[in-house]
């Protein structure tokens, strides 16, 4: 209700001055939003359906603008002041004719059957050395684009040499203060200037580094930008000087982005560190507040007031939420109903909502009473995070789906496709414009009408990234670019 509404946004108002990060609204500054929460601030009002012809993009930034953003990792869409950021990480082949054929591709569980455990682990060892062999026959670059917000033209390119990695380093940028923090490659802290693409400092982060992939996202609070890197690690904002680290000293990995709660003793980090472990600590100090163990990894904390929700990757331990105070934080429920290996739920009008293994529910904050479960028409949707705005919830993957953030039923108002050329519409609309429904009568014509649904969509989302809404505008990460949609109720 109206109530519960302004008790939200004041409690968002004082999270913003306590942490002294204040953003006005319109921006989403970081991954997940200016309070790494999903939410967008003051949000206008959205249109509850696509129109009939569907929507338009203002822009999209594709290979012409941004060349190699094909295959060059999962970072999300930044949006703040004029601009939109891109970090991206390249490969290009550096010696003539072909390389020897792959002799330990990767093995999905299924291909693993009659080996034991012990052959399996000598596979895996024998398949990396071969990888970081064959990386000796590439370059390795990293790229971060600023666009205008506006028109989506390239303002500037901060290019880097690299190293390779195990998968594209996909961390996305962090604004704060006109600067832009980011985790490259080979355990490497940088910070750019917004305006000029400058860097202003990097920083080598210590400890061992082989091919490790670490794509956490920083967290600036107080002037103290903070990351996961196989362990915590707090820079000074001005300089990049290492103020405290946390190591895992037993390897443990994990890619979640750090977020933040205003204790009374001052703002707190909580992250999951790899492991099923997760870690609180003095944002200032990095002095261990306290840890708990329920197996969130890669998906990343959401703090909301002083309630943390921590979700698993396995049904085992589900949906967790947690009352935060000075001690060690106290459980208040479990919802085991979904499961995701990376994807961060969202809250909003008090509810919480998750995605895992093609599921979709809506779970009460207050008592983790299921309050209704749907299933996602997906090819196995995970990573991806849910993001809300004016009492929606968008969940972007192969497509753009939102609903209300209602506990009363699951009420979709956009199940959306992106074609090649942009168009963003409802999947019927697309059905009847290829003839789809037709085709399908026969078995030929089924077959057909995969391929022709699968070339129309060959730019669609890209998977594992998440979109950005600021100003009631839709920042979407496509397979070759970065389109966006106005869907504020102005627009129409």
């Amino acid at each position: 209700g109206i109530r519960h509404m302004r008790h939200q946004r004041t409690a968002l108002l004082c999270l913003f001055i306590f942490t002294a990060t204040y953003v006005q609204a319109g921006e989403w500054n970081q991954w997940l939003g200016p309070n790494r929460n999903g939410i967008a601030i003051d949000s206008p009002a959205l249109i509850e359906s696509l129109p009939e012809r569907g929507i338009k993009p203002n822009w999209i930034a594709n290979e012409n603008t941004i060349p190699g953003i094909s295959s060059s990792g999962w970072a999300s869409p930044i949006v703040t002041e004029d601009y939109v950021l891109l970090f991206t990480h390249k490969k290009t082949k550096t010696i003539d004719g072909k390389l020897p054929p792959v002799k330990f591709p990767y093995l999905p569980p299924e291909k693993r059957t009659g080996m034991t455990d012990e052959e399996y682990k000598q596979y895996e060892v024998n398949r990396r050395d071969e990888q970081q062999r064959r990386a000796k026959s590439y370059r390795y670059d990293e790229f971060l684009y600023c666009l205008h917000r506006k028109s989506g033209k390239l303002v500037w390119s901060n290019e880097h040499s690299s190293v390779y990695t195990r998968f594209a380093q996909s961390a996305s940028p962090t604004v704060n203060n006109g600067r832009v923090f980011l985790q490259s490659a080979g355990r490497l802290a940088r910070c750019v200037d917004l305006n000029t693409g400058k860097e202003i400092w990097s920083t080598q982060i210590p400890g061992e580094f082989r091919d490790e992939y670490l794509q956490s996202s920083f967290l600036v609070v107080r002037n103290i930008a903070i990351t996961l890197s196989r362990g915590l690690i707090a820079f000074d904002a001005d300089n990049g000087d290492i103020l405290w680290q946390i190591e895992n000293e037993d390897g443990k990995v994990s890619h979640c982005s750090p977020a933040i709660w205003d204790s009374p003793d001052g703002p707190v980090v909580i992250c999951n560190i790899g492991g099923g472990d997760t870690k609180a600590v003095l944002a200032s100090t990095g002095e261990n507040v306290w840890e708990l163990n329920v197996g969130a990894n890669h998906s990343s904390p959401l703090v909301f007031e002083d309630k943390l929700i921590l979700y698993s990757s396995s049904r085992k331990n589900g949906l967790l939420c947690f009352e935060l105070n000075n001690q060690a934080p106290k459980q208040l429920w479990q919802y085991r109903g979904v499961a995701d290996s990376g994807s961060t739920p969202v809250i909003s009008n008090g509810l919480v909502f998750a995605q895992g293994e093609r599921r979709l529910a809506c779970v009460d904050l207050s008592d983790g009473r299921e309050q209704w479960m749907t299933m996602l028409d997906m090819n196995r949707p995970r990573y991806s995070s849910l993001i809300s705005a004016d009492n929606q919830v968008f969940y972007g993957f192969d497509g753009v789906l939102a609903f209300k953030a209602s506990k009363k039923e699951f009420t979709p108002t956009m199940r959306a496709k992106i074609d090649r050329d942009g168009l963003l519409a409802d999947e019927e609309v697309f059905r009847e414009k290829l003839g789809i429904n037709k085709l399908e009568r026969t078995a030929e014509g089924q077959i057909e009408a995969e391929k022709l649904w699968n070339r129309q969509f060959s730019n669609g989302p890209l998977v594992c990234t998440t979109p950005a809404i600021a100003d009631g505008v839709l920042f979407i990460r496509l397979k070759h670019g970065i389109a966006c949609y106005d869907l504020s109720s102005r627009s129409q």
